[in-house]
């Protein structure tokens, strides 16, 4: 089969590679019909993950219909077309009885070598999926894969981020005022999710124009070019009658992001992280203290996909509309190139099969 592995950094290849095989009987064998490029896969192109070996197979965002399934497999059969977790957990574990299936004792995430499990990825012809009655969801009939897809990553992960990053934690509430910093994938369907709250506005940050307005189409209220910087922070406060941000999502993953989350949170307000910061970093606790504030960080919750998903079907939500390009699996390569630099206003590409 075809499938995009990593040789190196900055060296990715499109080869032949094994077809995949039940090793579980909770495995299912999914043929993929579309995968993703994730700004995540870019931090194993640029050598960013650590441990991450030569001649593994990358990617999670993916699509497709059941080819196999395993003697323990209940949920599914051969010929389901199904929608992919990016990680998978086991249900069972300390973690998974908490709620937290992004730390599970026993999970993977695909794509991502011997740090997270070691599972292959789904940028392939073929991909095994270990603990696929949890990790694997029906697709309605009705909806396409472009509809779907990213409801196994970026979408319950910006949907976790205004629900409530740890199981019981203060979530975005009807009337609040939410501000996301970073409009990549993420903070986009973190713009397009938060309709599902009520809030009273949406303020969507970024330095990129094209972005600002996938931004307003998804549903921001106002949108806020942070190239100017000190600006940004007068006007959201402006935009909030004085009070600053109830609900705040930094998606950005850098210092300064976070500096300004920060300081535009309203008292008693939350700031919800999102961002894949590479290195550490310090934060203002004395305004941090002083507001209490609440900073919560974490990983998004995959369990939230069968919700995402009814929402989708309800026609309540759709992030469509940060597909930029449509490219086969054959131009995998050229595919990364043009996400990585973002060429030509890419900001999420398809590779179908």
């Amino acid at each position: 089969m075809r499938a995009v592995v990593y040789h190196g950094p900055e060296d990715i290849r499109l080869e032949q590679a094994p077809e995949p095989v039940i090793a579980d009987p909770e495995d299912a064998i999914v043929k993929v019909n579309t995968s993703s490029i994730c700004g995540s896969d870019l931090h194993i192109l640029h050598g960013l993950l650590p441990k991450m070996e030569p001649g593994r197979i990358i990617g999670h965002e993916f699509t497709g219909v059941v080819h196999e399934v395993g003697a323990a497999v209940r949920r599914f059969k051969s010929g389901d077309r199904v929608v992919g977790a990016a990680a998978v957990w086991c249900g069972r574990c300390r973690a998974c009885k908490r709620g937290i299936y992004s730390a599970c004792e026993r999970g993977a995430t695909f794509g991502h070598g011997p740090l997270l499990g070691d599972l292959a990825g789904a940028q392939a012809d073929y991909v095994r999926v270990p603990f696929s009655d949890n990790a694997l969801q029906p697709i309605a009939g009705g909806l396409s894969d472009e509809q779907v897809i990213f409801a196994g990553d970026i979408l319950p992960t910006a949907y976790s981020a205004l629900a409530g990053l740890t199981p019981g934690g203060r979530g975005l509430r009807e009337g609040d005022n939410v501000v996301v910093f970073g409009l990549g994938p993420v903070g986009l369907c973190a713009v397009a999710s938060a309709k599902l709250f009520k809030p009273a506005k949406v303020i969507a940050v970024d330095i990129q124009t094209e972005r600002l307005a996938v931004a307003k189409r998804l549903g921001a209220s106002e949108v806020l070019d942070a190239s100017a910087k000190k600006e940004v922070r007068s006007a959201i406060k402006r935009l909030t009658d004085g009070w600053g941000a109830d609900y705040v999502v930094e998606a950005v993953g850098k210092q300064e992001s976070l500096a300004n989350s920060i300081a535009v949170a309203a008292p008693g307000g939350v700031v919800s992280v999102l961002g894949a910061f590479q290195d550490p970093i310090m934060i203002n606790a004395p305004r941090m203290q002083a507001k209490n504030l609440t900073v919560a960080m974490g990983m998004g919750d995959l369990g939230r996909m069968r919700e995402l998903l009814d929402a989708i079907v309800a026609g309540r939500l759709d992030v469509t509309g940060i597909i930029t390009h449509r490219m086969g699996l054959d131009e995998a390569i050229k595919a990364y190139e043009i996400f990585d630099k973002k060429l030509d206003g890419a900001i999420k590409i398809l590779l179908g099969a």
